[in-house]
């Protein structure tokens, strides 16, 4: 992951996770994305989104996002989980998310901020996962979506070198099922088909070569990337924030390609 964490502004620090190296915890509780998505989405909820929002975190792992927007004033965060790694005081539902869902599967009600942080990449229909997530973001509402950046300079060398970025080869697949590699394009076609505009686009984190003899070709084709390539190729996660557009979504059928 990063060399060195963001600090959440006015929260508690981000610590290193004595269990998992390169990984990052807030109060405790492990993160399992670049701790800069967090920063992003809790900047962006104090800045954009009312303390009397309801907000659900999406996939919440131990629940630090939760934590973190909660320590922010929001007291009206709800959940949903698959495994019961979350152990705060807060509603919990819990959902296969490689299936539709609904408002009704998650307390009835519509939400002012929904927070999918590195979920999509693991889901068999990232499709029907934006279709699902439009339903239970209130129409003034607004979603936050992020996923590991394929266009990064480190992920173009890796495929170049291995075929494909070390985040989906057959490791992660097995072990942390990155089943779902989305490249800009592609995702921001699926965001619009889902029946969302984006509002805001960013790519946060940074990968870093160590200072060494063996890293100086990895850092110079890195710099040859960044100069030399179109495309995203700064950051190692891209994030977007997402808001419904209120006409129904109405994607290209199959009459379309075949």
């Amino acid at each position: 992951m990063m060399a060195s964490p963001p600090s959440p502004d006015g929260l508690a620090p981000y610590a290193p996770d004595p269990s998992a190296p390169g990984y990052w915890t807030y109060a405790g509780l492990h993160i399992s994305s670049d701790p800069g998505t967090h920063k992003f989405a809790v900047k962006h909820a104090v800045e954009h989104i009312p303390k009397v929002a309801s907000v659900l975190d999406i996939a919440t792992g131990e629940g630090a996002l939760a934590r973190q927007l909660l320590d922010a004033g929001y007291d009206r965060v709800s959940c949903t989980s698959w495994n019961d790694k979350c152990g705060l005081a807060v509603p919990i539902y819990k959902l296969n998310l490689d299936q539709p869902f609904s408002a009704a599967e998650v307390g009835g009600r519509q939400y002012g901020l929904v927070c999918a942080i590195e979920i999509i990449e693991h889901l068999e229909n990232p499709a029907a996962f934006l279709r699902s997530c439009r339903s239970v973001v209130a129409p003034d509402g607004q979603m936050i979506l992020s996923t590991p950046n394929v266009e990064s300079a480190q992920a173009r060398l890796q495929w170049l070198v291995r075929g494909t970025p070390t985040m989906f080869d057959e490791m992660e697949i097995t072990t942390n099922r990155h089943i779902s590699m989305l490249w800009g394009r592609g995702l921001e076609y699926l965001i619009a088909s889902a029946g969302f505009t984006i509002v805001k686009r960013e790519f946060v984190g940074h990968f870093e070569a160590t200072p060494s003899l063996r890293n100086i070709p990895k850092r110079f084709a890195y710099q040859l990337i960044h100069s030399l390539c179109s495309g995203d190729t700064f950051g190692s996660s891209r994030v977007y924030v997402l808001a419904r557009r209120s006409t129904e979504p109405s994607p290209a059928g199959p009459e379309n390609v075949y």
